[in-house]
């Protein structure tokens, strides 16, 4: 994401899921996860179209991180609709059939550009909510927490987003759509891999800490 600009998170688009599907994942992201809202989310995630085996897998273990990978999907498509805004080509056709958007079937650097910033947008989006609180098994980023530098004098402090976790859970969720072994996909894994490393880079803080002078 460029620097200097927040991109607002956007709600689950409808035309990505139908409203049966949209009400689902609201209750499963409000509710508790008891059986029931267990056995509703085997049913929401086998609805969602485009998905893959290892995909609905995931969906089905974790149905409160399906609608961040929602938004995740949607705030990539939406980048790349402002990057080029100006472009023949604008990313308008993405958004319209699966949670990730159109798949674009040619190998071209649009298609490039597409995986890569779908990749960091679910990356980005997991890593937030995280942060704030909006998913299990996740949080604050726990090794810089009560970090203490003895010798310049300072405390970490606050809640440090977990890049890391985003990654990983970026890597392991749309990775897995990758499922035929040809040429094809070892490109499409090499542009996923290019967008998140891009992510984690954009959020590494640089700490500076400036000498105090007598007044």
């Amino acid at each position: 994401m460029p620097s200097g600009r927040t991109m607002p998170t956007p709600p689950v688009s409808l035309r990505t899921c139908n409203l049966l599907l949209c009400f689902g994942i609201v209750y499963l992201r409000l509710g508790a996860l008891s059986s029931v809202v267990a056995l509703g989310a085997n049913i929401i995630c086998n609805k969602i179209p485009g998905l893959a085996p290892r995909q609905r897998a995931i969906c089905q273990s974790r149905p409160d991180a399906i609608i961040v990978i929602g938004e995740g999907a949607q705030l990539g498509i939406n980048e790349c609709q402002y990057q080029f805004r100006y472009g023949r080509w604008n990313c308008s056709a993405l958004g319209e059939r699966t949670v990730f958007g159109q798949e674009l079937r040619v190998g071209s650097r649009e298609a490039a550009f597409t995986y890569a910033i779908t990749a960091a947008g679910v990356a980005h989006a997991v890593t937030a909510a995280c942060s704030q609180g909006n998913m299990s098994h996740c949080g604050c980023d726990r090794e810089k927490q009560g970090y203490y530098n003895q010798e310049e004098g300072w405390k970490w402090g606050g809640c440090s987003a977990d890049i890391k976790y985003g990654i990983e859970f970026s890597r392991r969720f749309v990775d897995a759509r990758e499922i035929k072994k040809n040429a094809r996909r070892l490109m499409n894994l090499h542009n996923n891999e290019a967008g998140r490393k891009v992510t984690q880079q954009s959020n590494e803080i640089e700490c500076k800490c400036n000498k105090q002078y007598p007044l």
